[in-house]
């Protein structure tokens, strides 16, 4: 069963658990909003964790919802895997359910390289998806028909990812140690490097502070748990886009500056049915500045509120 750390169940609006999963590692997630309400997995960014979303009790109280968002291999107090695949991850999300009682069809969420795991979770379970909400997603590297999509930028660091694994591994871990010593130097560094859409959201106080925190846990385990996320967001993605069954939005600012929004009608295209919300002027950390009607369409996708 799992152990709750912090409030109590009647009180989890914002909690960390950890569950142990059939082969017997550890997956960490946390818990926003209250446990009797129905389930939105939301599946967190490259290099972050599950600490990255706004604490919106009240929001998700009114739309009875609750959001579980586990924290990848090697990430919080999630066990490092070396074999991590975007269907090994979809596998441990079911276990997390099972093993928390949750029955019914979930809202399947992700944001950056986390919209591809929820892909993998929708392709791979549709019988326990209901709904797909992709934010500022990316392309599975490794799929071929994906990669001819790519801009040269991406196709290099791909090239660079599979072709010098340990120079990334020890970029990886030098980033975890400035992320476990200076963590408020590290988010500056990083917004820095940003373009002028994410620096607008990303330097506000509140999100900085949220990314700030989410990042060192992206970076525990001495950022093992990046590298193998890199790894396997470079392989064969191991499940069929076109496998989603689920009602999908694809949520996308026009002013992303990690990944070009040109890639995101020809993601919908794979995806049948598949809605597009194009933002304007907006950037990778839209989902931050757009929770709420995030999280409204999440509700509607799901169907209508309960009766009280």
């Amino acid at each position: 069963m799992p152990d709750a750390h912090g409030a109590s169940p009647t009180q989890a609006l914002f909690t960390p658990l950890t569950v142990k999963l059939p082969d017997g590692r550890t997956l960490g997630l946390t818990r926003y909003g209250n446990p009797a309400h129905q389930v939105a997995v939301f599946h967190h960014g490259f290099g972050s964790s599950s600490l990255e979303l706004p604490p919106t009790v009240a929001l998700l109280d009114r739309l009875q919802l609750q959001i579980l968002a586990p924290d990848r291999p090697g990430v919080g107090a999630s066990s490092v895997y070396r074999p991590l695949t975007f269907p090994s991850f979809a596998d441990d999300v079911v276990a997390m359910l099972d093993t928390l009682g949750v029955a019914g069809p979930v809202a399947a969420l992700g944001w950056s390289v986390g919209g591809v795991h929820a892909l993998a979770l929708a392709a791979r379970y549709p019988e326990r998806v209901a709904a797909v909400q992709l934010l500022s997603t990316c392309l599975p590297l490794g799929e071929p028909a994906a990669y001819r999509q790519l801009t040269p930028t991406w196709k290099a660091l791909r090239w660079g990812q599979t072709g010098f694994p340990w120079l990334n591994r020890a970029s990886f871990l030098w980033l975890s140690r400035q992320w476990a010593r200076n963590p408020d130097r590290a988010i500056d560094w990083c917004i820095r490097l940003m373009r002028q859409a994410e620096q607008d959201v990303t330097s506000k106080p509140g999100f900085r502070e949220l990314l700030r925190d989410a990042a060192v846990q992206g970076f525990a385990h001495h950022g093992r748990g990046v590298f193998d996320d890199a790894q396997a967001w470079c392989r064969r993605p191991g499940f069929a886009i076109e496998d989603v069954r689920a009602p999908t939005t694809l949520w996308h600012g026009t002013a992303d500056g990690v990944w070009d929004p040109i890639n995101i009608p020809y993601l919908a295209s794979r995806i049948a049915g598949a809605r597009v919300h194009l933002l304007p002027g907006q950037g990778h950390m839209m989902y931050l500045e757009n929770w709420a009607e995030i999280l409204e369409e999440t509700r509607r996708l799901l169907g209508p509120l309960r009766p009280a």
